[in-house]
């Protein structure tokens, strides 16, 4: 499911893994049930367009309910158009 994919950009991001406090799988999967999300610095939808996007796009993996979520498709289409739109804007950086 494309909720794991979600997870694997949350550890490309920020280097951890999602809930990374806790241990037990079983509390792991019961916050997921309840709806909670992993912890997203505020910073990441900021800091620069890469990361805006990534944090977007896996968002859009956690979305609850599955048929409102994103397939993988979407997915790979979000992130190569994020891609080639990231390369342009350092192509022609804005002018200061």
């Amino acid at each position: 499911d494309v909720f794991s994919m979600g997870n694997n950009i949350y550890a490309l991001l920020t280097g951890l893994w999602v809930f990374y406090g806790q241990q037990d799988d079983e509390v792991v999967q019961k916050q997921i049930i309840n709806g909670d999300l992993a912890f997203v610095d505020k910073r990441y939808r900021n800091r620069s367009y890469a990361e805006k996007s990534l944090v977007k796009i896996m968002e859009k993996c956690w979305v609850y309910d599955p048929d409102e979520r994103v397939d993988i498709f979407e997915v790979v289409d979000y992130l190569r158009r994020a891609v080639k739109k990231n390369a342009k804007r350092k192509a022609h950086p804005k002018s200061k």
